[in-house]
């Protein structure tokens, strides 16, 4: 969710800085694609959601799954996050449907007000037009595209803010709340350990040959193809570029203004309008003599919250911030910009009404010599020159690979770069390229399997192009019993081992439940006792299972006199038996910042049950078509 609208700047002043934009990075991939790009992954009420805007978002969600799971994902898991994914966007374009039927708008100042507070364009705590334009290009995006986007997520928190604000939770519903999630049980444990079973545990060649045939989907190797690609890196390209002192200066004289600190004011103002009912003279009468009062050495921050009508600087003595230009309108930011430091102005007219001005400070403004920035200039030549080298080179690489379609190493002949190798890659993905989407498509085409063909030309960010071409493919094939005997042995030996420790703990539940003391049947049985506590619903300092189990038992049966016994077995493959002998819930203190920390939680909870009810309610009356093969 994106973050509220910051009240940092007044919202009287109309934004001559349309043309804004949200960085990429910022929204964890939600705009990486071109939203004109075809054909779609889904289409909600006849509105496409591009196939490329999805694929990039699962691209990215792909990655950190192999992550978690060190290398392949298991196919439900990727299918089932595929789905998540596209779900994820399909809710969204309902929701921008609702927004806009609904009438949330976003202006063009709170537009630029977010994007002026994103601290990925701050650059020493304030906004930076540089780095705000280096991102702009780097991501190859245009300016209305963003901002079309953050408008809509933006409409979108409106939507969701009203109905999450709404929520709210009773006394009995917090009571019962609080009861859940409060409530502690007092349990002792003893664990009775597979690994003490396993030497004992035999498997016959009959079991191992049964288990094999059951479960031969299990024991096969994955298709897999071995790749031959070359590429070409920015960065590469960048090291190769020649620098002299005379293309420096040129390019100095070129980007100059890029060197230039962006001229900062800091101002106050007050202003007044018509909105009480006064005419227009009468609103230029008291701003007159709310001036003449300043030029007579009145405090202007006391005069401000008296008189101004701007509800976003008026509380705070007229302070406007700093301020770049572009943020104000064009009168306004005239007078401010050619002010001096504590000069006064005014009344200055604008659409909003009169303005009373008065420049606290000036910043910026100072350009660096070509002595302060000849390391920057070096490195900012060094990058353009290379973007269009880059951008050449890649170009004929791909010409190169077209031509000569199934021979890759002439290409990489021509092309000066290394032929590179890379085996045992599957649909997955795998080194160098992990789940890179595009280079998994182009190496599992049917083209590039069955005739070698030359990919074509992969951007895989904007700084490295590739080439692949498949030099061996590898289908999936069934493993003999002998390569898995021993890998099937330990899992059955192991699962003997646990099936013996469930036996073996359930013959001391039996006794517990028999009537047997706790202390006595864990002597009996050579087990040690872990010792009471008092557990809570997310205690970690236990095994989950015996967490798990100790609050499914029915409060109502626990007693301190007679407690109750359980067994589990639990995620090491142990068994667990546990006396349950109290539960307890802490009262709920009105008034502490506990309790008001637990109210706050509650409705935040009851909100987004509320959203995602509403959410479910207006995808029931969509036109929802899904494209089958969206991640093919």
């Amino acid at each position: 969710m994106l973050q509220r609208i910051r009240d940092k700047i007044s919202g009287w002043f109309a934004i001559a800085f349309l043309s804004v934009i949200a960085i990429v990075f910022i929204f964890g991939g939600v705009y990486l694609s071109d939203m004109t790009s075809a054909p779609y992954a889904a289409k909600v009420n006849g509105e496409q959601i591009p196939l490329d805007t999805v694929r990039n978002a699962w691209q990215q969600q792909q990655q950190r799954l192999q992550q978690t799971f060190r290398g392949e994902i298991p196919e439900p898991i990727a299918k089932a996050q595929q789905q998540a994914v596209l779900d994820q966007h399909i809710r969204k374009q309902l929701l921008t449907e609702r927004a806009n039927e609904l009438g949330y708008r976003v202006t063009d100042s709170s537009l630029t007000q977010t994007i002026t507070g994103f601290e990925a364009l701050q650059v020493d705590g304030k906004f930076s037009r540089e780095r705000y334009a280096a991102l702009l290009r780097q991501q190859g995006r245009t300016e209305p595209q963003f901002e079309r986007e953050l408008r809509a997520d933006l409409a979108i928190e409106q939507l969701q803010s009203g109905i999450a604000s709404s929520a709210f939770v009773t006394p009995i519903e917090m009571a019962r709340r609080h009861a859940l999630q409060s409530e502690q049980r007092e349990v002792d444990y003893a664990l009775v350990p597979a690994s003490v079973f396993l030497a004992a545990a035999t498997v016959s060649d009959t079991e191992m040959q049964a288990w094999y045939d059951a479960h031969k989907a299990e024991y096969t190797t994955p298709e897999t193809v071995d790749l031959e690609f070359v590429e070409l890196k920015l960065t590469d390209v960048e090291q190769s570029i020649a620098v002299t002192e005379d293309a420096l200066a040129t390019y100095y004289e070129q980007i100059k203004e890029r060197l230039t600190t962006p001229e900062r004011r800091l101002g106050r103002h007050i202003l007044f309008t018509t909105e009480d009912g006064k005419d227009d003279v009468a609103v230029q009468k008291t701003a007159a003599e709310v001036l003449a009062k300043l030029q007579a050495g009145g405090d202007f921050a006391a005069l401000a919250k008296q008189y101004s009508k701007d509800p976003g600087s008026a509380e705070k003595g007229g302070d406007l911030g700093w301020a770049t230009r572009g943020m104000f309108v064009g009168p306004f930011e005239e007078a401010l910009f050619a002010m001096s430091k504590g000069e006064l102005r005014g009344p200055i007219k604008t659409q909003f009404g009169y303005h009373i001005l008065r420049l606290e400070d000036t910043d910026g403004g100072q350009t660096k010599s070509f002595a302060e920035a000849r390391a920057e200039l070096e490195k900012d030549y060094r990058r353009d020159q290379a973007q269009t080298q880059f951008y050449d080179r890649s170009q004929k690489l791909a010409d190169d690979a077209f031509s000569n379609l199934t021979d890759l190493a002439s290409v990489a002949q021509t092309a000066s770069v290394p032929l590179q190798k890379a085996s045992g890659f599957t649909r997955q993905g795998g080194p160098p390229f992990g789940g890179e989407a595009k280079i998994i498509a182009a190496a599992f085409r049917p083209e590039a399997i069955e005739k070698g063909e030359n990919s074509s030309l992969l951007s895989i960010g904007d700084d490295r192009a590739v080439i692949v071409r498949v030099a061996k493919h590898n289908p999936a094939a069934q493993l003999p019993l002998a390569a898995v005997r021993t890998q099937i042995e330990i899992r059955l030996k192991e699962q003997a081992a646990r099936q013996a420790a469930a036996k073996r703990g359930a013959e001391l539940l039996a006794r517990l439940q028999g009537g047997a003391e706790w202390s006595a049947a864990l002597s009996e049985f050579k087990l040690s006792s872990n010792g009471k506590r008092m557990l809570g619903r997310s205690e970690t300092e236990v095994p989950a299972a015996v967490r798990d189990a100790a609050f499914k038992l029915p409060r109502a049966n626990i007693s301190t006199d007679k407690p109750l016994y359980q067994g589990t077995p639990t995620e090491a493959g142990d068994f667990a038996v546990l006396s349950v002998s109290n539960a307890r819930t802490p009262p709920l203190e009105n008034g502490t910042p506990e309790t008001t920390a637990k109210i706050r939680e509650a409705r935040q909870a009851q909100g987004n049950d509320e959203v995602g009810a509403y959410v479910a309610e207006i995808e029931r009356g969509a036109k929802i078509e899904r494209n089958p093969k969206a991640f093919e």
